[in-house]
């Protein structure tokens, strides 16, 4: 039997623990949460970014001993600093309701644990499947423009998903039952938090983190990992809106900086007006007025000439011309046009999204750009007879107003037209969508309305690739079983590819529904047939699925054929340049294209606020500009260098300087047209 005296100095070492437990519950409830949270959101960023490992194209990683140990420590103050000031709330009002001082603990761990769970988890889940740009703006261009829509882009788990969150849900309010009735809890003295305390922490946070986050914001290598941490990212953003004294939307705490924190016309991005001495967005100096180029279009006399047929590809990859199934060509229609005609070897959409690619094809620019003529406004003055028909909604964005298929005597047929025969239940612009066969009966309706003693001008816009690359009406052309879109997931990514190369196989097969009409018709030796896509697509083999989101060959390198062999391009070609070709073609002008230097210019995100921009050559050799780290990525060497370091290097410094400029050029334009 243990003696009194045993007996009783256990029991006070056990009421000094409770006591030192109680006192020190809410850092001890801290130190919990960061610990957590730190574990599983560092092994996530390096399962994606690499770093601590190195990975392809990354331009920072920490791979030594003293690197690891500067950036976990970084991360974790920066939590601390983030759920200290949570805490310090969270405890504020509990010890004002005379909470148990436990259970205010216990809530707060789970809380915050739940809270920081659902973010990672979606960060990490359904974000994964893009890249490092992906915003509400760009999320508005995906997914149909639906935001909703995009959110479940890659996957379509929102039932398992929100039954995992109900389950955990459940039995955190279960715990807090059981926790209450506990004789544990019902023994615990009443006491709660010193305000002496909270203000103790609450200043040593107010003090240290701003000072770090400064520290932070100059050192690039730091900077890139914790950038991509919740709470370094919300505070810095935090410290740059409290900073952003002349309320230009820049401070001094984030990256790139306000280098006039007084001046709200000078900040990073900002419109660069050419000539008046003010380098406003702190890029090369002064913006220069730019030269504009001679319209080619304009040197051509408007006539008639062979009818024209443009055909526009929904997601259409580059590589679909050499894509075989079980040995068999995917896209045997198309090769028969490139063999006999021309495919161009380095076509390039300027951007991701199907609105902008369609403006550029027609308006023949980036921006409205009223001395340039535009391709239907050409092929009007020529006596052409116009018809427009597609399988989406061409007033989305008005595209359609803006490039002018809804002009005066255009034949126009849409998915709007035809929205009872849409194959999914959305209404919404940017969902709606008409078959392949829908369309093909479309135009071999129309076909039998037109006077080919005249000539004519047909736009057809073919669906089949867009996401989620098949619909209820599709035909198993390559497989047996297309993928739902429940099952769209980077592990099924095969079952994914063989389904989005069935819709491109649909596409072919729409293409040569086209051609046929036209040699029933004995009127394929008078007809200029181009055909493209709007922009490319992942599907996960850079770890990235569907579009308008990275600067890359998946995404932006697209089919570009033609119908005519005299049609030469040894340079990149961009959207802007189809109209022209295309004209020349059926008015049987020259046609090569031979300047190698010339590039074609590449964005994600808007002119205004730009996330990436690019120029790309002959060769596929690229430039790309971060504005988010101001760092050049220069494709050929494979290398990232800080922007001012490039320009520092004479081999490198001309290319920098002229996709600045360009976007600087752009920009301007843009502005002067509203």
């Amino acid at each position: 039997m243990p003696s009194i005296d045993k007996v009783i100095g256990k029991a006070d070492i056990m009421l000094e623990t409770r006591k030192n437990i109680m006192r020190y519950s809410q850092l001890i409830a801290i130190f919990v949460v960061i610990i957590i949270i730190n574990f599983f959101e560092l092994t996530l960023l390096n399962y994606k970014y690499d770093l601590f490992t190195g990975g392809f194209l990354q331009p920072y990683s920490y791979k030594t001993f003293s690197d690891r140990l500067v950036f976990i420590t970084t991360a974790l103050w920066f939590d601390f600093a983030l759920f200290g000031l949570a805490a310090g709330l969270w405890f504020y009002i509990a010890n004002k309701l005379k909470k148990n001082k436990l259970l205010i603990a216990y809530n707060f761990i789970i809380t915050s644990l739940l809270l920081m769970g659902i973010w990672l988890n979606f960060k990490f889940k359904v974000l994964s499947y893009f890249n490092d740009t992906l915003n509400l703006t760009l999320i508005r261009h995906l997914g149909g423009g639906s935001i909703t829509k995009a959110v479940f882009y890659a996957s379509d788990e929102l039932a398992l998903y929100i039954g995992i969150i109900t389950v955990v849900i459940a039995a955190f309010i279960f715990s807090m039952k059981m926790l209450n009735k506990s004789s544990f809890m019902i023994e615990l003295p009443s006491q709660h938090t010193s305000q002496a305390d909270n203000r103790a922490l609450l200043a040593l946070i107010a003090v240290l983190t701003p000072l770090l986050t400064f520290i932070v914001s100059n050192a690039d290598a730091l900077r890139y990992g914790l950038s991509k941490k919740t709470s370094y990212a919300l505070i810095s953003q935090g410290l740059d809106k409290l900073s952003d004294i002349d309320f230009d939307g820049f401070g001094i705490f984030s990256y790139p900086k306000d280098n006039a924190v007084f001046n709200a016309d000078i900040y990073p991005g900002a419109l660069d007006i050419p000539g008046n001495g003010i380098d406003e967005d702190g890029f090369l100096g002064d913006a220069v007025q730019a030269v504009r180029q001679q319209d080619g279009l304009a040197e051509i006399a408007p006539q008639k000439g062979k009818h024209i047929v443009l055909i526009v590809l929904e997601s259409a990859r580059a590589d679909l011309l050499e894509k075989k199934i079980d040995g068999d060509y995917i896209a045997p229609t198309l090769r028969t046009i490139a063999d006999r005609g021309s495919a161009i070897k380095y076509a390039y959409s300027h951007t991701g999204y199907t609105t902008t690619s369609i403006r550029a094809i027609f308006n023949r620019s980036l921006v409205r750009d009223h001395a340039r003529i535009t391709l239907i406004d050409f092929l009007q003055s020529a006596g052409y007879q116009l018809s427009i028909i597609s399988g989406q909604d061409e007033s989305f964005g008005n595209v359609a107003s803006d490039v002018g298929m809804k002009n005066e005597g255009i034949y126009y047929f849409d998915a709007r037209t035809a929205i009872d025969d849409r194959v999914f239940p959305s209404k919404e612009q940017g969902s709606l969508r008409l078959s392949e066969e829908r369309v093909i009966e479309q135009f071999q309706s129309h076909m039998n309305e037109l006077d080919f003693s005249q000539p004519q001008f047909i736009y057809l816009n073919i669906q089949a690739a867009h996401f989620p690359y098949t619909h209820p009406k599709m035909k198993k052309r390559l497989t047996d079983k297309l993928i739902p879109r429940s099952e769209i997931n980077i592990e099924n990514r095969d079952w994914l590819a063989i389904t989005y190369w069935n819709a491109i196989a649909s596409a072919d097969w729409a293409v040569k529904q086209v051609l046929d009409a036209f040699k029933d018709r004995k009127l394929l030796d008078n007809v200029t047939f181009m055909i493209l896509g709007d922009h490319g697509e992942s599907l996960f083999e850079d770890e990235f699925l569907g579009h308008g989101h990275a600067i890359n060959d998946s995404q932006t390198k697209i089919p570009l054929i033609i119908n005519d062999s005299h049609v030469f391009a040894d340079q990149a070609i961009g959207q802007v340049d189809v109209a022209e070709i295309v004209i020349r073609s059926a008015l049987g002008l020259t046609n090569a294209w031979a300047d190698n230097g010339k590039p074609v210019f590449q964005i994600v995100g808007t002119l205004s606020q730009p996330l990436l921009i690019a120029h790309i050559k002959q060769g596929g050799v690229r430039t790309v500009f971060d504005f988010r780290s101001e760092q050049v990525f220069l494709s050929d060497l494979q290398l990232w260098k800080p922007y001012k370091e490039a320009l520092l290097e004479p081999v490198h410094k001309s290319r920098v300087e002229s996709l600045i400029r360009e976007w600087e050029a752009l920009r301007w334009q843009e502005a002067e047209s509203l």
